[in-house]
This record gives C-alpha cells, structure tokens and sequence, in this order.
C-alpha cells in the first residue's frame, strides 16, 4: 500500500507543477492559499517553501555539478541574491549554493537567469538524484589517478529531465573521487566511485552503494567489482533502475537505498548488475581503506601545473554575502582564469591562479572578509540551515553554533582537530553522525516549558576506521554545549592513549559502557510529545508531522522517564520550603532564595542560573547584580548569552534589546520581561521571587498555541555581513 506521499505523485509528476508556478507567480498567490501538494513538487524544480521566513518565501538550491562554478555563474547568483532574496547565499555539504528569501512572483525570472549562465536548479529536492560532486580539487591535483568531473557531468545527463529517474522512492546521493588520498564522505553515499589502479595500470572504480546519515545512518556496502571509467553511467542506471524497480514505496521511512541492500544483499546487487549490463564487470579487491586525515580544502594548494595555485577560502558556516560572491567572481577574472570551486566542508576556493598573483589575490579576499587562514573554530565546525529557515529543523544551528564558537574560544579550548557538526534535526543533513561531536536538535521538555537543546553523539568519523558516533548525552540544553564539549575535550587530553585519536577514545569509551548497560527490558522508548494537541509518539525521534494535528516536527518535545521523574520532584520541592541552594548558603526567613556564589558574575556578561524552579538571567551593573526572567518572550532565546554592554542586553537570536536592570524592552517597546527582587550578602546573591508566571513559560506556551510572534529572523551575529537587506 502506497503511503500519501507517493498518492500526490501519482496524482500530478513535479515537472508539471511549472504551469502552476508562474500562475501563482503572475497572481502573487500567497504560500497558503497554495495547494500542499504542488508546494511539494515545487522541489522537483528546485525552490522550497520556507514557511518560518514571513510573509511566506522560498529557497532556491542551485546544482553545481563537480562543485564548478565560473565567474558570470558566481556574479548571476549574487545579484539574484541582492535583487530578489535576503542577500545572503550558504554553501552546503554537497557543495550547492543555496538562496534565501525569494517571494513567489520572482521564481520564473530566477529560473530564466540561472539557465541563461548555464546552471539549474532542478531535481535538487524531493524524490530525486541531488548534486552529484566530485573531489573540490579534480582534475588539479597532482598525482590523480583520474579527473572525475567529465562524469558527474555525465551521470547528471543521465537523470536531469528524466522522467523516469525523478520517481524514485527517496532521494540518492552520488559521488566520485578520482584518488584515494583523499576523502569525500564516500562511505555514507547511497553510490559512490572511487577510483583505483587496475592490473593494466589504466584507472578503475570500485563501487560503495547504501551509506546514509539520515535518520537511519549506515555505512556503504563494498562491491567486490570494478567498473572502468567508460561503464559508469551504465552502472549508475541499472543501479537506479534496481531502486526503482524493487525500492520500497509503502513507508518513506524506511525507502532509502540502505533499507534495499539490506534486505537484497551485495549478491543481489551483483545478479542485478549481470542481468542488466551486457558485459562482465571485472572482479575487484579488498574494499579501499579511507583516508586517514580530513580533507585540507582552506589555504594554499599547488596544482597540477606546478605554476598554478588554488586558493581555499574560509567561509564560517558556509554562509556568504552577495557582496562577498561577487567579489570572488571579480578576483577570479583579474587574478586567474575565471572559475571557483565549491567544497563539501561549506566552502568556496578560486583555482588556476598564478604564482605571482597569490598575494594580491589574497588581500583581495581579505578585503572581502574572506581569508586563506583559519582558526580551528572555523575550520572544524559545520551547521546546517537550522529553524532560521528550514521548516522540519527544531532547533538553530548556525546561529547557536556561533555562539557556541564563541564560548568555546573564551575557554581558550584547543580543538586540534575534532571536529563539531551541529545539525538541526534528525534529518542529518550537517553530518552529525560522522563528527568527532556530532549535535543532533531536539526540544526537550523542561520543569518551565520546552527548550532547544542538543543529543549529543561522540566518536564518528570517516578517517581511519569509518564508524558511526555513539549516543553519549540526550536532551543538553544549548547553554550547557560550551561546558559539556570542554569536559568531553578535556577527558580525552587526560586519558588518551599514545597515538589514539579523540573518536577512537570515545568510540572504544562509549562502546565500553554500552556493554555494561541494564539489561534490554529495562531500557524504555523515548517519549515526544506533541506541544500542540498533546499527542504523544514512542520513538527514538520524532515525526516530521504529528499524526494527530499535522504539527511540525519542531513541536515536539522530549520527555524522558528520569526527566519526568526531576519534574515530580521540581513540583514538590515547589510546593515544600525552598532548600539554599548549596549546603554553604543559610537559608533566611524573608523570601530571598539563594541564586549564585557573587564571584561568578563578571561585568561583560549575563549568567544563567535557576532559582526555585524558575530560570533567571543574572546581570552586574555599576556594582550591583540584577536579575530578569532568561528567556526573551519573543522566541525563548537565552537572554544570559546575548551580548552585554551598558546595562542593556541583547537577544542572541533576533536583536531584541532589553534593560538588564528593570527588564524594560528598549527595542522593540512593549515586550518587557520579568524583573526579580535581589539582595547581595557576604559574597552571595539572593532573589526573591514573586507569584507571577515567567516568559519562559509564557514563551512555551505561545510556542503550543502556535503563536509565537513575529517569524523568526536572522540570528544576531558577532559578523556585521550576517544581517540582510529588507
């Protein structure tokens, strides 16, 4: 039986949806008055409905094929940018270039201007084959056994306006690597390429098939074939024809390529393969070890050409302004040949730049923003879109993740390598599961409401020995990441090995305590409930919509067992005499609870800390200590880690500016938060407390009717070129 998903596909193909789009263009046809469906097929042509981006815009994804992209290319989507969206243009983990922002009546002129300069953004969502990318560096790097971008180009042809292969039960991923020093996540490709010598010394292909990160994660099953460079496409096609023909329709959660090699096996695939190709393959080797380094894709790389140079860009988070992409299309012309690569670590390089021209080209990305150095922040750190504008993300990532940067270099922490992918959902889509600390968003239920918070998973990688990383903390609240990731970094400095590395340490840690674990009836399924109509689902996550109310995923809330059990407790010890807070502090008889030792508050920033059940954000001002309610009423974001400057803070998520002294709201008016009573002693704060409701139960509360107030928009940032233009 076909699930709902598969009914509307049948009903009406994507591709003819284009009709649809420039009626609603041309009738500017507000997002909700559009049928769901055709919101959907919309992807097939590559634009996104962003229902958290008001009044209702889109996201066009742009494939870049092989990561190419030529100057008159860059500049096109950098005005594109300007002209019609938010000014700003990420670069994604399959190297696409993605625009926010767009309304629906600029969609056919986008279109007409990307094919103008040679570039589409159809198939890039949905049901399809995404952007099938290569190595950032092929066809430059010295020593290739094989440049692979005449076949991403190929395989592309293969499916773009097919019909036929823009059906298929869930998305695929493809890749090719032409050397096998170099590694390009090729282990969790539903097909990947990679390329080896063969016993004639020409290039060969060995075939990985069925990796994913998504909410099923599962490393690639090895082909003992290879396949020469004039046989790919051919195995490309009876690989999709396989998916299409015996891939599962019925449960989108369980139709991915991996759940079909698990259930057909590599002997499967082979009888495929020998009844549909009409030669042999020859046998292959043992599978190719991966790489055991992560790609070097920031700096100064030589070229074939030893004259020749590639200069790799740090892009923090793989967001760019439209001035910063035109810029580069503009250096790439006056200092190299005109053409840039975009790199599956959310960056961007421009290549085939001579000797002489290296520092001049280089203070001219410096003038841009943009540097050829990196801090190990910047160069270990993925996000993926988050809540900002993904409509199934549950939490924000890019702008939690900044501000998890900035915390983390505040405790001057070394990162030496390790490496912290933070995404948004289940989804995957920033590669949490193959991070050395891999952040997963969820909402987990608190005492006062729901909060963003983090699973954390540590000891993933995809060097060395693949491995997927293994659950270490539910539900961290997003002010706790800085000292847990601290902790965990720590540990691994005390008590490593000689030689082992931070995911082998936590892999063989985590794998340990598994072992020792309660017995399996003893562990319990998680509980997500519903925000909005109470439901309540029995999962490891939760679902993209509530069966109940067709809520979103990001109304969900995580209540665990023990965390259930806390609430008890935090409701009876409401009800009872408030305990001091440490066993140093004397309880008084006047109503001030004990909140924090007064040495850990400093004149720069905003400390959170939880008083009888209540969460507060305590502030130092002219040598007195302030407290407010610490979540902002406008979306719950945590007011203590806002920036703080002249007895005002400001929301780290949206800009609003509060006075950290009597809780007024400065900017915009009318939204001021609770201020609370306090009283410094001997070292010790004290707050008295009184019987009114919080913002952050307020904020809670919008969050389950719905109403959440103004939709969200760009996170404040440390980096002035993060805000838009409206």
């Amino acid at each position: 039986m076909a699930n709902p998903v598969e009914d509307w596909k049948a009903e009406k193909h994507g591709f003819d949806v284009w009709e649809d789009i420039e009626r609603h263009a041309a009738e500017r046809t507000p997002m909700k008055k559009i049928d769901q469906a055709d919101l959907e097929r919309m992807k097939w042509h590559g634009f996104f409905y962003r229902k958290r981006d008001a009044p209702g815009r889109y996201m066009n994804r742009i494939r870049v094929t092989a990561g190419e992209l030529s100057a008159p290319q860059a500049k096109e989507i950098a005005y594109l940018a300007y002209e019609f969206g938010h000014g700003i243009i990420d670069v994604t983990t399959r190297a696409n270039l993605q625009v926010q922002g767009l309304g629906i009546e600029h969609l056919p002129e986008v279109r007409k201007r990307l094919e103008r300069v040679g570039l589409t953004s159809k198939q890039t969502g949905h049901d399809n084959i995404r952007n099938v990318f290569a190595h950032p560096w092929s066809g430059l790097m010295p020593g290739e056994l094989i440049d692979t971008r005449p076949l991403c180009h190929a395989i592309t042809s293969l499916f773009i306006d097919s019909r036929e292969y823009s059906d298929l039960p869930r998305k695929m991923n493809i890749c090719l690597n032409g050397t096998l020093d170099h590694s390009a996540h090729f282990w969790t490709q539903d097909i990947s390429f990679l390329a080896t010598p063969g016993s004639d010394g020409e290039p060969r292909f060995q075939v990985l098939l069925g990796g994913t990160q998504g909410q099923n994660p599962h490393l690639a099953w090895h082909l003992p074939l290879l396949a020469r460079p004039e046989q790919v496409v051919d195995v490309t096609r009876a690989i999709l024809d396989l998916f299409r023909a015996r891939g599962s329709r019925e449960k989108r959660n369980n139709a991915r390529f991996c759940f079909l090699m698990k259930e057909i096996g590599v002997e499967g695939v082979m009888d495929w393969l020998g009844e549909q190709l009409p030669y042999a393959l020859e046998p292959g080797p043992a599978p190719p070890p991966p790489a055991t380094t992560h790609d070097e894709l920031i700096g100064w790389f030589r070229q074939r050409d030893p004259e020749l140079w590639t200069m790799g860009l740090s892009v923090p988070l793989g967001r760019l302004t439209w001035q910063q992409l035109e810029g580069l299309a503009v250096l790439s012309r006056r200092w190299g040949d005109g053409q840039l690569r975009t790199t599956h670590e959310q960056g961007i390089a421009v290549i085939n730049l001579p000797r002489a021209a290296k520092d001049a080209a280089a203070t001219a990305a410096a003038a841009l923003g943009l540097s050829v150095h990196a801090d190990p922040f910047e160069m270990n750190t993925i996000a993926c879109t988050g809540s900002q504008f993904c409509n199934i993300a549950v939490t924000e990532t890019k702008g939690q993740m900044l501000l998890l940067i900035e915390k983390l270099r505040k405790k001057a922490l070394k990162l030496h390598g390790i490496r912290i992918h933070m995404s948004g959902c289940p989804s995957s889509c920033a590669q949490h599961f193959t991070a050395d600390i891999g952040l997963k968003g969820v909402r987990v239920r608190r005492l006062l409401g729901t909060r963003e918070g983090f699973d954390v998973y540590l000891g993933g990688g995809v060097c060395g020995e693949v491995r997927m990383g293994r659950l270490y903390k539910l539900g961290v609240d997003v002010d706790q990441l800085p000292t847990l990731i601290e902790e965990v970094i720590a540990e691994y400095y005390r008590k490593h090995s000689d030689g082992q590395t931070f995911s082998e340490y936590w892999h063989d840690r985590l794998q340990a305590a598994e072992a020792d674990k309660v017995e399996e009836q003893e562990y319990q399924t998680p509980t997500w409930i519903c925000e909005s109509c109470r439901h309540e689902h029995h999962a490891e996550d939760p679902p993209i919509f509530c069966p109940s109310c067709a809520g979103l995923r990001r109304h969900f809330a995580r209540l665990d067992p023990s965390e259930a059990a806390n609430a008890m407790e935090g409701a009876a010890a409401d009800k009872a005499p408030a305990a001091p807070a440490d066993s140093a502090a004397p309880s008084r008889s006047d109503g001030f609870l004990f909140a924090v030792s007064a040495t850990k508050l400093t004149d720069d920033e905003g400390l959170a800390v939880e008083v009888g059940g209540r969460e507060l954000a305590l502030f130092r001002v002219e040598g007195g200590v302030y407290a407010i309610d610490a979540a902002c009423p406008h979306e719950g974001a945590p007011l203590a880690q806002g920036e703080f400057q002249d007895g005002k803070v400001t929301c780290p998520w949206h800009g609003w500016k509060f006075d950290a002294c009597s809780g007024c709201s400065l900017d915009p008016p009318g939204n001021d938060v609770q201020r609370y009573e306090t009283l410094v002693e001997d070292g010790r704060v004290w707050v008295r407390l009184p019987d009114s409701e919080p913002a952050s139960r307020l904020a809670a509360k919008a969050h389950a009717s719905g109403n959440s107030g103004p939709q969200p928009l760009l996170p404040r940032q440390p980096m002035p070129h993060w805000s838009w233009r409206r």
